[in-house]
């Protein structure tokens, strides 16, 4: 008995060694993984209507890919390629040094109309400071952008890859993960359940509103002749996932700047765009799709958000929050399985 239970703690012990050193060798690529996983959920209802017409696995499987590439991965990429244009322009020392005047133009119309002394004695310090910061990025972000783009392939052929696998063997990596995964299977019906939900809440709730107040920040951008609308667009859409401001981090000081360099059709129209038409994204269409596809906590959104732009970058968007509500529900399941019995 004694050498039984030895050799099941021995076991173990080679299992977690093992698991661990796995983690840290596909760490790097747990955003294609998770990518590739989510994309696996998200199109399986469309593999599976291909596939009741084609009969074939492989080739429905391959028309998901297609899809993919022509509706997600090529807009994606030339998305990132005009950001990354724009991200140069905007860090150039013509740039920088107009940044300065802008940020003391500002500083004098709020006070001067309003009152507010927004800077007070702090606004050499500041602008220096932002300067320094800026100009740090101009001599790292060149070899940067290279590697991101290579990496971006790498990881997109990588997320494909593995979504091609997971929908022609379905049925084949459930089975095998039910069998293996230590809870039992109602919990792990649970747990899909669960999962499934999240997801699509997160995606279909969260990141559309998102994407819809970016759209729509870069379009009121466009309107109102503010350069760099995708860039500012992209930002709009992390900001919506910060709750009570969102977006009017970046609209809201933009409309104050082009009032204070008396643009005021220009400052006024976007100011007027923003508390309209993205405040009102907000406050009618993410109501009516949280009450029909159930809402993820804030606090969940907020910590997924901001540890999966850490840890992962863009894409941390959606991996972030997935990551904890799996954490959240696992936790739930242990307690179910383990101590209350």
């Amino acid at each position: 008995m004694e050498i039984k239970k030895f050799g099941f703690y021995f076991l173990l012990g080679i299992v977690l060694l093992i698991s661990i050193k796995f983690y840290t060798i596909i760490y790097d690529f747990f955003p294609s993984i998770a990518t590739g996983c989510v994309l696996a959920f998200l199109f399986n209802p469309v593999y599976m209507y291909f596939r009741k017409i084609t009969k074939k696995d492989t080739l429905s499987a391959f028309i998901i890919v297609f899809i993919i590439i022509v509706l997600i991965l090529v807009p994606i990429t030339i998305i990132i390629t005009v950001v990354q244009k724009q991200i140069l322009f905007f860090f150039n020392e013509n740039t920088i040094a107009h940044f300065q005047d802008i940020l003391q133009n500002t500083d004098n119309f709020m006070y001067n109309k309003f009152g507010i002394n927004i800077s007070e004695d702090y606004t050499t310090e500041i602008i220096f400071r932002v300067i320094s910061i800026i100009q740090e990025a101009i001599t790292a972000f060149a070899p940067k952008m290279i590697i991101n783009i290579t990496r971006f392939m790498l990881f997109s052929f990588l997320a494909i890859f593995l979504m091609y696998y997971l929908l022609k063997n379905s049925k084949k990596v459930i089975d095998t993960f039910m069998r293996y995964f230590p809870l039992s299977y109602k919990n792990i019906h649970i747990l899909f359940d669960e999962l499934g939900n999240k997801t699509k809440t997160l995606i279909m709730g969260q990141l559309l509103i998102a994407a819809i107040q970016g759209a729509a920040g870069a379009l009121g951008f466009f309107l109102f002749g503010i350069q760099g609308v995708l860039l500012w667009g992209l930002i709009m859409v992390i900001m919506s996932f910060l709750p009570v401001l969102g977006p009017a981090i970046i609209w809201f000081p933009a409309g104050i700047i082009l009032l204070s360099k008396e643009e005021y059709f220009n400052g006024i129209g976007l100011l007027l765009w923003g508390f309209i038409i993205i405040s009102m994204i907000d406050n009618v269409i993410r109501p009516k799709l949280t009450s029909s596809l159930g809402q993820i906590h804030p606090i969940t959104v907020l910590l997924g958000v901001f540890i999966g732009l850490k840890e992962w970058g863009v894409i941390g968007l959606i991996i972030g929050p997935i990551f904890i509500s799996i954490l959240v529900i696992l936790i739930k399941m242990f307690r179910e399985e383990y101590i209350e019995e």
